[in-house]
């Protein structure tokens, strides 16, 4: 199915997912304090950045942006 072009839409799906992420890796935290970095466990740093560079991207896509 494709994704809708609606870009409230879009900014409402990326909002749930960014939520669901910082879910996870708060509770990927909290498992790690208690645990030597657990098989599967999140890399904070290395997400933090992926996040950051989709969010530049983002910024750059709509500063270029058509009134």
């Amino acid at each position: 199915m494709a994704e809708p072009d609606d870009p409230a839409d879009a900014a409402a799906r990326l909002e749930e997912a960014l939520e669901r992420i910082a879910a996870l890796a708060d509770r990927a935290v909290a498992t790690s304090r208690s645990e030597s970095m657990p098989e599967g466990a999140v890399d904070a740093t290395a997400l933090a950045d992926r996040l950051d560079a989709l969010i530049a991207k983002l910024r750059t896509a709509l500063a270029n942006r058509p009134a």
